[in-house]
This record gives structure tokens, C-alpha cells and sequence, in this order.
């Protein structure tokens, strides 16, 4: 008899949990492709298709650029201007159409290609990325945000130390005290939220709730072939 056998196959070895985004904290990502989408009163919105430890993930909203009337967001477009420092990008060109894996899953769990407008100067661009959870309720369900608060070039430093050109580090670690936050809304608690993910996120649990209007792909650019299909001029 034995107490044990010891497994050399990959998946009984590999260290930590899974790679899926799910929590709030500070996460090292490839961002592989920055969407940008167009509300239906047009403000302009950036969701990252990233990857972080082999796991590919889109990371949806919230980092809201322009407003309806198309001035600059405060928040979001200041978010948006750290990485583009820490990409030491001066200006990003318009985006281009391009075929990501983020639609629909079949019943094998592969999702299909989806057209999407993609900002091509920010691709392949490794950054520590600090993630905020957040819940509410929409049409009855509730919904789990993956808020984007701020950006850190792989050394830890911020685009403030970068331009000011000092010593990386500080703010990375000023911004630990916020590192494990969680956004509650619409009277949603912690414990009803554990309940929730124990249950497998089911529909129908979030009583009348609250809306917000879908958001739809802009149609400007050419089309490219970084991660889908070849394209007709080819």
C-alpha cells in the first residue's frame, strides 16, 4: 500500500491557482490588443484583451475615454494617458478592424472570432495593470466589473516618476493600500457576493436593479490580421 503517489504531469505541478483574472490586485499582462467601443450616445471606451500568465482575457469597460459629447472623460483619459507614457507613445493612430477570439463560447469553451476596432500602436505591451472589483445589478442580474484604476511600467514605475524622471517604485507602493478594495453597489454586500460566485454566478439574482445602455463597435479603420483570418488584399 501506499499514502501517495507523486504525479510528474504538468497540470499536478504547476505553482499557484488559476491565471483568470477574478480579484482585485496588481497583475503583470501583455496587453495583446486595446478595443475600443462607442457607447450609444457616443463616448469612446478602451477593454483590454490581455494576457497574464498564458491566460488570455478580455477585461471589459469602465476605462471610459471620452464622454458623450465627446470631451475628454477625467478619469478614464487619465488612466488611458498612463499607459500611454509608460508605452512612451506620443500619439496613437486611429484604430484599425481586427478578428479577436472574445465572442460567443461554444459548447467546448472556444470562443469565436469577433470584429473589433483595435489600437495597434498599444499591442504587445507588458505593464503591471491594479484591477478593481466591482458589483452591481443590471436588468436584475448582477454584473462583476473588472474596474481599471491604474498602470505601471514592469520596474514599478508610474508615468509620473517616468516624466519627472525619478527613482521607480514610490508610488507602486503607495497604491498597496488599495490594492485588495471592492466596489459594492445598489445594495449588494461582500457576503451576498461570496454567495454568489459559490453558486456559479446565476441569473435572475439581482433583483429590479439598475441599466446602462450596451455599447456597439465603431466602424472607422482598416481592417488588419493580427489574430484573425487573412484579410482580402492578401
Amino acid at each position: 500500500m501506499s499514502f501517495a503517489t507523486a504525479s510528474k504531469k504538468q497540470e499536478d505541478v504547476k505553482q499557484g491557482g488559476s491565471a483568470y483574472i477574478n480579484g482585485s490586485g496588481i497583475y503583470p499582462v501583455t496587453i495583446l490588443a486595446p478595443v475600443v467601443s462607442v457607447g450609444q450616445k457616443g463616448a469612446q471606451t478602451v477593454d483590454l484583451y490581455v494576457e497574464h500568465q498564458g491566460q488570455k482575457q478580455i477585461c471589459y469597460g469602465n476605462l471610459r475615454v471620452t464622454n458623450n459629447d465627446g470631451s475628454p472623460n477625467k478619469i478614464g483619459a487619465k488612466i488611458f494617458n498612463q499607459l500611454l507614457i509608460i508605452a512612451d507613445v506620443d500619439s496613437v493612430a486611429d484604430p484599425v478592424a481586427e478578428e479577436l477570439p472574445i465572442g460567443k463560447k461554444d459548447s467546448k469553451g472556444n470562443s469565436a472570432m469577433k470584429e473589433v476596432d483595435i489600437l495597434e500602436d498599444l499591442c504587445d505591451l507588458e505593464v503591471l495593470m491594479r484591477i478593481q472589483m466591482e458589483y452591481d445589478i443590471y436588468n436584475g442580474n448582477i454584473q462583476e466589473k473588472k474596474n481599471i484604476k491604474s498602470f505601471f511600467r514592469p520596474d514599478r514605475a508610474t508615468a509620473e516618476e517616468i516624466v519627472n524622471g525619478t527613482e521607480p517604485g514610490p508610488g507602486y507602493e503607495r497604491e498597496q493600500k488599495y490594492v485588495n478594495n471592492v466596489t459594492f453597489k445598489d445594495g449588494l454586500t461582500e457576503e451576498a457576493i461570496a454567495q454568489w460566485i459559490r453558486d456559479k454566478r446565476p441569473k435572475g439574482t439581482g433583483g429590479g436593479g439598475s441599466s446602462s445602455a450596451p455599447e456597439k463597435a465603431p466602424s472607422f479603420g482598416t481592417k488588419g490580421k493580427r489574430f484573425g483570418k487573412k484579410t482580402d488584399d492578401e
